[in-house]
């Protein structure tokens, strides 16, 4: 059964691959060696990103002084070129604020954040560093309330409420509670409301009026479903074996804010803003209850790797959906979801949350429904019981009866400001790939099962990753989470376990690559790749200039593709070939095994990988 399992998620990985463009070609290079860099070289480093000479300044004081080369940086020459580079990346910061950027503000902000609080660079940039730190805390509150005031003066309800609740704390004065819980009212955001109400409840201040009364009721479904809208994508004629036929992608979308925008799919939009499609693209949706209406429509933001995109049409819409985080959600509990499968408007079907946390996305996790669902709702909101939105329809698989899948509004809720600030999101990533399972006893933290060759040498395969930046993630959705909402360029502070002993290390967020097994592929060696493809890890074998794929199994992880295929530590294994089908996006190996679990039975066996992994931060 555990098999059977484990096919049907490929396949269904394989849908979303099908349903998604290739990405892109990624100038992904391999990160330099810290510990080799002279002088000159760092300072080179400074002056193009300082944040990433601060991550190297650190990495050398961390490593042991005999691995630095002949004529390396002096202790003093390091404290002048750290004190150099913290001030360039608190000019940066401020720059950023003067100009209104918030989200460069934040990156750079959360960096002098890290910078305090890193023991080795506190120490060379003296005291005032660890004290600065508690002020940068308060600074980061300020100016997202400054981002949520920018957009609520664009009119924008929506990202403003979303950005104000991130700063919500302690510290938020009376009166700025009760502005934003009326706004809130005026928006009819029943979860931003409902959170600032509980909010002023708990310092015994009086809720907006009226504001109890809206909390408690309900929408009829007539009336949500005005709130959707087909969506149609025109990609001209398709010729086919002479003959052409129209090419049309039609899906469902639904409006989340007053002014006119519409969530849905990326799969959807996607020759909208793909640089590699070449053919005509136009956008469109049709209203609910105007089949004949055409209403023009263009692409605001996007997110590939969450399979989310942000429309906005020149209407007003009739009702704009709250989105709930749906984090209590359980199996069992009733949904509804409301599209156009196959074109047919406002088509309204029900059923339950067959599974939450299923991995099949490269980023976050997804909702399984047994919702009847068909191509054409792709987009469409998922509902609960009381009409909150708590996921976006996003991937079916016809082969298989009443198996669908959802994006919970726990992801969209948080990557939702970013879509209104236009473009496709830059996701910060680590370069690291996480165990999804492990075997034995639970440990503390989650073992790093590989390093992508882009990321700087310091936390390698086997260390055990305990905190983000002081947070304890539980496994890879989680730290996943906790890394959404950082910018690339911002510094992180990881506290890392192994055997035993603990210790910091500062990192830097780069951006992530669409898709970082395809620029793994071409930096690294094949068996290197095999813990974050396959799920284990292999140890060389002796052998000859003729022989120099043998290897043994060193490890397998639980649940992986090569536990499932009924590997073991220390079989035996040949790779006779490794290939690559960037277009079906699998990677796959046929090997030449004496499985310990077979009685060393000689076979050769094939092994597919998507290269969409879900356990890379």
């Amino acid at each position: 059964m555990r098999a059977r399992a484990l096919l049907i998620a490929a396949a269904a990985i394989v849908l979303l691959s099908a349903c998604a463009t290739a990405p892109p070609k990624d100038s992904v290079e391999s990160a330099p060696p810290y510990s080799k860099l002279k002088l000159e070289e760092l300072q080179k480093l400074s002056r193009s990103d300082a944040s990433r000479a601060l991550e190297a300044i650190a990495s050398i004081l961390g490593e042991d002084d005999s691995l630095r080369p002949a004529g390396g940086p002096t202790g003093a020459e390091l404290r002048s070129l750290a004190a150099e580079a913290e001030s360039t990346v608190e000019s940066e910061y401020r720059s950023a604020l003067d100009a209104k950027d918030y989200p460069v503000a934040l990156a750079r902000l959360d960096s002098l954040k890290a910078l305090g609080e890193e023991e080795g660079l506190a120490a060379l940039l003296g005291p005032g560093a660890r004290a600065e730190a508690n002020a940068w805390v308060e600074m980061r509150a300020f100016i997202l309330i400054e981002e949520a005031e920018a957009f609520f003066a664009k009119g924008l309800a929506t990202p403003a409420l979303l950005v104000y609740l991130s700063a919500l704390g302690p510290s938020s004065p009376p009166a700025e509670l009760s502005l934003w819980a009326g706004r809130a009212l005026a928006a009819r955001d029943r979860r931003s409301l409902g959170i600032l109400c509980r909010e002023l409840s708990s310092r015994g201040l009086s809720q907006p009026a009226g504001a109890e009364s809206f909390l408690a009721s309900r929408d009829s479904m007539a009336t949500m479903r005005s709130g959707v809208v087909t969506i149609r994508v025109d990609r001209g004629i398709k010729i086919e074996q002479g003959l052409g036929t129209p090419d049309r992608v039609l899906g469902t979308g639904f409006y989340i804010d007053r002014a006119g925008y519409v969530l849905t799919n990326y799969h959807v939009i996607a020759s909208e803003v793909d640089p590699e499609y070449e053919g005509y693209s136009h956008l469109s949706i049709k209203p609910e209850g105007a089949p004949e209406e055409r209403i023009g429509a263009k692409v605001i933001g996007y997110d590939r790797l969450l399979d989310l995109a942000l429309i906005k049409a020149d209407t007003v819409p009739d009702y704009v959906f709250s989105l709930s985080d749906g984090t209590d959600l359980l199996p069992g509990q009733k949904i509804f979801a409301i599209g156009s499968p196959a074109g047919l408007e406002d088509t309204v079907t029900s059923g339950i949350v067959s599974a939450v946390g299923r991995r099949i996305l490269q980023t976050g996790n997804a909702m399984q429904v047994d919702a009847a669902l068909n191509p054409g709702n792709s987009g469409g909101p998922l509902l609960d019981e009381a009409g909150a939105a708590v996921g976006v329809v996003f991937a079916g698989m016809p082969q298989f009866q009443s198996l669908n899948f959802a994006i919970p509004c726990f992801w969209v809720i948080k990557v939702l400001p970013e879509l209104f600030d236009g473009g496709e999101i830059r996701r910060a990533w680590l370069g690291l790939s996480l165990a999804a399972k492990e075997a034995g006893p639970p440990l503390d933290g989650i073992e790093i099962t590989y390093r992508h060759p882009a990321a700087a040498a310091g936390v390698e395969e086997g260390d055990r990753l305990l905190e983000i930046d002081g947070q304890k993630p539980k496994d890879a959705a989680s730290a996943q989470a906790m890394l959404l909402l950082r910018r690339p360029g911002s510094l992180v502070r990881l506290r890392l376990g192994n055997g035993g002993k603990e210790r910091m290390e500062l990192r830097y967020l780069a951006e992530r690559p669409f898709s970082p097994l395809d620029s793994a592929i071409r930096l690294d060696r094949q068996d290197r790749l095999f813990p974050a493809l396959f799920g284990m890890s292999l140890t060389p074998l002796p052998g000859n200039l003729f022989e120099t794929s043998n290897f043994s199994v060193a490890k397998v992880w639980p649940g992986t593709i090569a536990d499932e295929s009924g590997l073991s530590e220390n079989d035996p294994i040949s790779i006779k070939r490794f290939y690559v089908d960037h277009e079906q996006r699998a990677a796959l190996i046929q090997i030449y095994v004496k499985k310990r679990k077979a009685g060393f039975l000689e076979s050769i066996i094939q092994i597919p990988a998507s290269l969409e992994t879900p356990d890379f931060i």
